[in-house]
């Protein structure tokens, strides 16, 4: 199993902007329809398209906002001089009901990338904030 992160958008109202986020390393596999919004999804993307500046350089971002829906976080850091990174994922799948137990699936891995596929990933999750429902997914496959 190819070992990626992919983002889609699936819908959308006035407030929320409802993205699908599937992942693997190879060992380990999630996926998860989380809220935000496209500007936070924008931000991320401006952010990866420039990263990293330099081998200090590091991120977190997570679509969280309460402790009973779905979320999606990833961290990131250089792990040397040429700038390759090390990515630190979350993705959860949790749903609430109402006198019953919630269902709550995630899982965590790592992600190894090079920097060249982090900046082609932030300006495909630029376009998904911009773009109609559906149109774009932004894939980050280019593990080392």
């Amino acid at each position: 199993m190819e070992s990626h992160l992919a983002i889609s958008s699936i819908w959308e109202d006035e407030c929320l902007f409802e993205i699908r986020i599937s992942g693997t390393n190879g060992a380990f596999a999630g996926r998860a329809d989380c809220y935000t919004n496209r500007n936070e999804v924008e931000e991320l993307g401006k952010m990866l398209e420039v990263f990293p500046k330099s081998v200090i350089d590091s991120f977190e971002f997570t679509t969280r906002s309460k402790a009973d829906i779905s979320y999606f976080s990833v961290s990131g850091f250089c792990t040397d001089n040429s700038g390759h990174t090390l990515l630190a994922i979350t993705i959860a799948h949790i749903e609430s009901f109402t006198n019953v137990r919630n269902e709550n699936y995630k899982v965590n891995f790592d992600l190894k990338v090079e920097p060249q596929a982090i900046n082609s990933f932030g300006k495909q999750l630029q376009r998904i904030a911009k773009e109609p429902l559906g149109k774009t997914e932004a894939v980050l496959k280019n593990a080392i």
